[in-house]
Order: C-alpha cells, then structure tokens, then sequence
C-alpha cells in the first residue's frame, strides 16, 4: 500500500527569527514510517522542519507551519495515488495572527502575541483526494481520566474524518521505547492496549492489511 505519514512539531513563525511549537520531535512517525516500509509498504514522509528523519524511507518532505503542512498535505492527495494517511504530527493548535518583520529587539519591556485558531487538518484530509484513502489519527491527552480520554477520541469518530485513532496520555510519554499506546478502531467497544513502537506499527500493518483498500493497492 502507498502510504503518507506525518511527523514532528509545526513551527509558528513570530517573526522571522522566532517560532512557538511543541515537543514533538518526530521519532514516532520516522520511526513507524520505517517500520511500515520494511514490511513492505511505500512511504512517503512528511515531517516537520528539525524532526527526527527515517531511515528506510528515502520519499521525505519537510513542512514549517500548520499552513504550509495543510498545503503539502493538499498537493499530495489531490495527486492521488495514496490509500493511507497517518497523521502523526503534533499541530499547533493556535498561530499568532501576525507576524512581526525581521528580528524583534530583546530591550522591549514586553512582548504580547494575539494567537488566533490554525485550521484544522484532519477533517479535511480526505476531502484532499480523488478518492477518499484510509485516515489514522493520533490523539494526544494530558492527564486525562478514562472517561476525558474517550471523550476525546468519540470526538473524532464523530467528525467522520478517521477510520482508526492511535491514543496516548502525557503521562504515557515518559515510558521510553516502551511508552504505551491505544488503538481505537470505528465501532469497537474497546481499544487495543500497545506496548512500544514495535507493537503499534505490527498492529497498524494487520489493521491495514485487512482493509478492504489492500486489494485496490
């Protein structure tokens, strides 16, 4: 199957020097992109500008901003040819509404930054294509209980922008290479629990495998 990951943090320009973006480094979708492409996959990478790069997988595009990713994503797509999408990217949820010229002066008593809402990507992602490929979202909670956490992915079952969600908490980062995942599958009752990167990308692959898009690849 042709499939597209993205990876790693956007990066919200301030001014041309100067950027708001998140921890995300981007070593979990290098990681599954070559995972993916050692079983036999191809994929294309598209990863944040300073992300962690695949090893395995030469097709790799950078993106700076939560735009510039929604425009790469757009161009890709509408091309055709992609039957799988994981969006494992870290968006920025919020980008400054203007951007300052040149380099700000560090004497300023004080910097205030208006941010206003970045679009949002995942909705629109099959949209993109002429025909719609397989969507996989990650969601990201921060200390979450139980009942916060499936909230949160009904919420994108519910947008009908996902065929599969791939969920972790903040407390969940801390584990290493043996931080834990949850994969949700539309209309099951309850997510798989993974433990490490080796057990999300074998899941991913029976996931994909299974689909019915595997014999139109």
């Amino acid at each position: 199957m042709k499939i597209l990951v993205t990876s790693g943090a956007t990066r919200e320009p301030i001014d041309d020097v100067r950027f708001l973006s998140n921890v995300s480094t981007g070593a979990t979708g290098a990681a599954l992109a070559d995972a993916l492409a050692g079983r036999g996959h191809r994929v294309t990478l598209l990863r944040g500008t300073g992300a962690v790069g695949a090893r395995r997988v030469r097709d790799s595009v950078t993106f700076d901003s939560a735009a510039d990713l929604h425009g790469r994503l757009r161009t890709l797509l509408s091309a055709g040819g992609y039957d799988v999408v994981i969006q494992c990217a870290a968006v920025a949820d919020y980008t400054p509404a203007r951007r300052l010229r040149g380099k700000t002066t560090s004497d300023r008593c004080s910097l205030t930054l208006r941010l206003v809402p970045t679009a949002k990507i995942l909705p629109r992602l099959k949209s993109f294509a002429p025909r719609p490929p397989l969507v996989i979202g990650f969601k990201l909670t921060a200390r979450a209980n139980r009942s916060t956490r499936e909230a949160a992915v009904s919420r994108l079952f519910a947008s009908g922008a996902v065929d599969a969600v791939i969920h972790n908490d903040l407390d969940d980062l801390g584990a290493g290479t043996g931080r834990r995942y949850r994969a949700y599958v539309e209309g099951s009752v309850r997510p798989v629990a993974l433990a490490g990167l080796p057990a999300l990308a074998a899941w991913l692959d029976r996931f994909l495998t299974r689909s019915p898009l595997r014999s139109a690849s």
